[in-house]
């Protein structure tokens, strides 16, 4: 940002001012306007910190439920094929993804045991757990868990857990699997360092009983910051929302704060209200001051000339006040006046500009389609490319199903969209309980659908998910009232080879899904990536073919 001539600083004007004549009059109202700005300021810096603290609640959700999921995989993995515990700490470290997400990854067996420890495996059968806390809610819970920050037994810093079961056939637990994340781990602390950029204040996080879980005075970490009149006990007593009236370090601060929803945890913001008003602090003060020394003969004169000086400060606080109630657009606060009100008005253009990006982004994230609750295009677009490089890193098979339902178009033609409608959400609803936790279900087009198979193992039946997906589709559909038998045809495409290309195995599934249209449809073919003719195709018994007129009727 270039420097502003002397002449065009507001400090000149005002110095410049008060020494041609005294101005009572014109620096009550100085202070009075100044004083009204700030306010509104407040406000628009506390909306300001609020979004950030939602952005970074929301990447903190995310990178929780990531590592749920890896840790989820892992298990599942385990039951299908149950290994004795002296192969276990083989499995972790056949998963590289383990390291990427994680900072130790452990397995401890029913009693607490340690059975594997990926980051060091001479501290196995040296350890138990079993009167851990974070062991004892995941075998009450029965399911895994986020654990309280503690420090770590194994390497000494601080740590939370989280929790997987693995669950042996007869239902009862066999392993515990335990992801810890060291919360002074550049990769945990400097993601939110990043999310906070070059801003004033800081960040800090709290779970529910005060236990300070990040700061960025590492030595505040595990330690309880919810005494009296702290910052910590004002961010527990409400569940999120902003104060401008605390005082942190001596200093008085803007405290926001919003909760997570993965985790009991309270993300926090401390903002200087001090640094980001002292030029507005400075001019209401000299004000007042020569209010002192002037006299009630001069105000009128001096309180019309201050007030052609802060035109443009009133008509940036109008502009703010019309732009907040949706009247004016954006681009008005892209001033080019060389003054601090146009430094001003384009610092309040950009800030803005990025809130409306971040607004825009949260829309184009929007990726649930609205009748059937499955995924829709635009999800699967962003998905499917990063799901062939999840299976590159892993090694393994991925497969990608695409499903058109059979004669859906007579459906709509014979008895209404209404029932085509209630045929789609029935659809998506039993091929998301047909298929794996892991796999993901999109509804791409109006009748087209398709599945995601991630984690196959080399040597995976696919031709057994082809079956249960047409199984799934054997009962009657319920259209109003009345059953209705729906088939569907299925192109399934597995890679043999990785790094695989989107649009190859797009290509060998819908020659897949034709080859079962050729073959009479209600089936299913399985095509290999890059193949040229057809690894199998599976027909099942399909209605006999029936005069178009009699089709709807025979139907029911």
């Amino acid at each position: 940002m270039r420097q502003i001539p002397k002449l065009h600083t507001f400090k000149f004007k005002i110095t410049a001012l008060l020494v041609l004549m005294v101005m009572f009059a014109t620096a009550l109202i100085a202070g009075v306007s100044l004083l009204v700005a700030e306010q509104e300021m407040r406000k628009v810096i506390a909306t300001q910190e609020m979004s950030m603290l939602s952005s970074a609640a929301a990447y903190l959700d995310r990178d929780i439920t990531s590592k749920q999921q890896v840790l989820r995989v892992m298990a599942e993995s385990l039951q299908a094929e149950p290994l004795a515990a002296t192969e276990i700490q083989a499995q972790l470290e056949l998963r590289a993804a383990l390291r990427d997400e994680f900072f130790n990854v452990t397995a401890y067996d029913a009693d607490g045991k340690l059975v594997a420890n990926l980051q060091d495996r001479r501290m196995i059968g040296k350890l138990n757990s079993k009167n851990r806390q974070y062991f004892r809610d995941t075998v009450v819970a029965q399911e895994g868990i986020v654990s309280a920050p503690f420090r770590s037994v194994l390497s000494g810093r601080p740590v939370l857990a989280i929790t997987q079961p693995v669950f042996r056939h007869d239902g009862n637990i066999d392993y515990i699997l335990v992801g810890t994340i060291d919360l002074q781990r550049p990769a945990f602390a400097g993601q939110l360092q990043a999310l906070r950029g070059k801003a004033e204040g800081y960040l800090f996080i709290l779970t529910a009983d005060g236990t300070t879980l990040y700061h960025p005075d590492q030595n505040r970490v595990l330690t309880q910051a919810a005494g009296p009149g702290t910052l910590g006990a004002s961010v527990l007593a409400n569940g999120e929302g902003w104060r401008d009236d605390l005082v942190d370090e001596g200093k008085p601060v803007l405290l926001a704060h919003k909760r997570l929803q993965k985790a009991d945890w309270t993300l926090a913001v401390s903002f200087p209200i001090r640094d980001a008003f002292a030029s507005m602090a400075s001019l209401r003060w000299r004000a007042l001051a020569a209010a002192s020394v002037v006299g009630l003969l001069a105000g009128m004169a001096i309180w019309l000339l201050l007030r052609t000086m802060l035109a443009p400060l009133y008509q940036l606080y109008g502009q703010v006040r019309a732009f907040g109630r949706g009247h004016i657009d954006i681009e008005q606060f892209n001033s080019a006046k060389p003054d601090e009100f146009g430094h001003l008005s384009r610092a309040f253009y950009q800030v803005a500009r990025q809130q409306q990006m971040a607004e825009r982004n949260l829309q184009r994230l929007a990726t649930t389609d609205p009748l059937t609750g499955a995924h829709n295009r635009r999800m699967f677009d962003e998905f499917f490319p990063q799901a062939l490089k999840r299976a590159v890193r892993a090694g393994q098979q991925i497969g990608l199903a695409v499903l058109d339902i059979d004669y859906f178009k007579g459906i709509n033609d014979n008895f209404g969209h209404q029932a085509g409608d209630a045929v789609l959400v029935q659809f998506a609803d039993r091929l998301r309980n047909a298929v794996r936790s892991t796999d993901t279900v999109a509804r791409i087009a109006g009748d087209e659908f398709v599945i995601v198979f991630e984690h196959l193992e080399a040597g995976h039946d696919v031709n057994l998910l082809g079956q249960k997906i047409v199984a799934a589709m054997r009962a009657p559909f319920d259209v109003n009232g009345r059953p209705l038998n729906v088939t569907a045809s299925i192109g399934i495409a597995l890679t043999t080879e990785l790094p695989a290309d989107v649009d190859k195995v797009m290509l060998a599934a819908d020659q897949a899904l034709y080859c079962v249209k050729a073959a009479g449809r209600n089936g299913f073919a399985v095509n290999t990536v890059g193949a040229e003719r057809m690894l199998s195709v599976r027909e099942f018994v399909a209605p006999a073919k029936a005069d178009k007129k009699s089709w709807p009727s025979s139907r029911f």
